[in-house]
């Protein structure tokens, strides 16, 4: 005997059967944005170009190149989608490459690009190499970083002190740091005198000189046109002796015999200004030794 179905029953069954062609619709439409969404999200309006991307600050007058161009080019960002979640992650990897950017502050996308801010690194020094008896100037920021030789012309070396050691080009590739643990002291003492009128004062060599017997390395302050006038900064940054002056005060002190004295060397004699002191500067005559 068949069974009828009741009003309740029939209008159930066809709630099941709309939920289920509502369902299937469902599925079909996730799997046809599922194969076209990358299509979509990679039309030509969306491919990142140049003029898409906005750096901060205003790069530095010592960096020649464009950066935004130079890593555009040898990162392939065209590549890269404004739609792409991953874009700032991408672009802030990307800059970091670059061996005159410091840090990536912030990438922040829009609509129609992305804002990049960086922070780019500053040279303060020139790290004299010798090789094939010729002599070259590697420039370094204020932590050895080695920054690209072909951004700075015969006149810009002029505006840097010279760091000498022991004249070894750098253990890596120019964007790492030189790999000597003395010279990234030595470009250290660069970055404090950045902030002196070390040029005013006629300075212009840093002179690393290492003591066989204690293993220690005393730092000299040379002027160029002066023979037989040095200035003993003394030890490497961060591992002065008890006995002595730190950095900081160091460079105070002599920015303070500068302005008092008009010059640093006091006497036509050989001399030595020693820093170290905990009192005051030691004005130690040089003697010649026959």
């Amino acid at each position: 005997m068949n069974s009828k179905e009741t009003p309740n029953e029939r209008r159930g069954n066809s709630t099941v059967s709309t939920l289920a062609v509502v369902a299937v619709f469902g599925i079909a439409l996730g799997v046809a944005w599922y194969v076209y969404k990358d299509k979509v999200s990679r039309q030509q309006q969306f491919q990142l170009k140049p003029d898409m991307m906005s750096l901060t600050p205003e790069q530095p007058e010592w960096i020649k190149a464009d950066v935004l161009q130079e890593v555009f080019s040898d990162q392939k960002l065209e590549e890269q989608y404004l739609t792409d979640r991953k874009l700032a992650s991408q672009l802030r990897d990307a800059f970091m490459l670059h061996p005159c950017v410091a840090s990536v502050e912030k990438v922040s996308k829009r609509p129609d690009g992305v804002d990049v801010s960086l922070v780019y690194r500053n040279p303060v020094a020139m790290v004299v190499v010798k090789l094939d008896n010729r002599t070259w100037l590697y420039p370094v920021d204020d932590k050895a970083v080695v920054l690209p030789p072909r951004q700075f012309t015969k006149e810009d070396v002029a505006k840097y002190m010279r760091i000498n050691h022991d004249y070894v080009p750098p253990a890596g590739q120019i964007g790492d740091d030189w790999g000597d643990d003395k010279v990234v002291a030595a470009a250290q003492i660069a970055g404090f005198l950045e902030t002196a009128p070390w040029q005013e004062m006629g300075l212009y060599n840093i002179e690393l000189v290492d003591n066989p017997s204690t293993k220690e390395t005393a730092v000299y302050l040379l002027k160029k046109a002066t023979p037989g006038f040095r200035v003993l900064w003394g030890s490497l940054p961060g591992h002065e002796h008890e006995d002595e002056l730190a950095a900081p005060d160091k460079l105070r002190r002599l920015v303070e015999f500068y302005h008092t004295n008009k010059r640093l060397d006091v006497s036509t004699e050989p001399m030595e200004l020693d820093l170290r002191p905990l009192s005051k500067i030691e004005v130690i005559p040089l003697v010649e030794v026959e």
